[in-house]
């Protein structure tokens, strides 16, 4: 069981399909104001159940809470994405991200915001050594975790294979990579970000067919995970813009 305590996470969960089938939430409140007033008839109109109980018995259950939570019966809200059933038909501009143990809650939501913005069609990432899609992350992501379709799989190197197979291009982020601008993209195409200390592990770089690197002009010489994140998906959408926009 999971509990959103964060005002913006708990409204965009309740927005999106995860949200919508009044059994697997509910809205907790221990008290009033105008933006609580906002979520339980936000709640109402989707028909989530809300429950009142005690200040002291929503600590327990939530801490960190402002007077409201959002208690989540499944891990998983709705149909759970999956790497397999994506595969069946990806369509021709595709973009996956797949995250080689990102283990920081915080740099998974800020990835899942950037996946979100840049129409990312799916997230790969391991079932386990990898950050939980809990409460800091959702909250880092500002939303966007209920929206951004997240798949967690037993094995990264052979869901790479699985990739390439259905078409897909693999390109791991490496500072020792061709520059971006240089690389040549493919419309099917997977990035694979590796871990906030060791990168992309050696077995995942044999699996991709190319390593590219972020120019830099500073004096740091590396980007945070999740800026590195959001600069690849740029640049991906701004050679292959999505088909639609608005999704959610």
């Amino acid at each position: 069981m999971q509990r959103l305590t964060g005002f913006h996470s708990i409204e965009e969960y309740l927005r999106s399909r995860k949200g919508s089938s009044g059994t697997s939430a509910r809205v907790l409140v221990s008290s009033s104001g105008p933006r609580i007033k906002e979520i339980l008839a936000l709640a109402d109109r989707l028909g989530v159940t809300t429950t009142s109980i005690s200040r002291s018995e929503l600590d327990r259950l939530a801490p960190g809470n402002r007077g409201a939570a959002l208690e989540i019966v499944d891990e998983a809200l709705g149909e759970e994405p999956d790497l397999d059933t994506f595969l069946l038909d990806p369509g021709e501009r595709s973009l996956v991200l797949v995250l080689d143990h990102i283990e920081d809650p915080q740099n998974l939501g800020a990835i899942l915001r950037s996946a979100d913005a840049f129409a990312a069609d799916l997230v790969v990432a391991p079932k386990r050594r990898s950050a939980p899609l809990g409460e800091a992350a959702a909250k880092a992501s500002a939303g966007a975790a209920a929206y951004a379709p997240l798949a967690l799989v037993p094995n990264l190197a052979e869901s790479l294979r699985k990739l390439k197979k259905a078409g897909f291009w693999l390109y791991a982020a490496d500072m020792g990579g061709k520059a971006l601008p240089e690389a040549e993209l493919a419309a099917r195409c997977a990035l694979v970000l590796g871990n906030e200390g060791s990168g992309v592990s050696r077995l995942l770089l044999q699996e991709c067919d190319l390593a590219v690197s972020i120019p830099m002009a500073g004096h740091v010489d590396s980007l945070n995970v999740s800026v590195a994140a959001g600069v690849l998906m740029y640049e991906f959408r701004r050679r292959f813009p999505a088909a639609t926009a608005g999704r959610g």
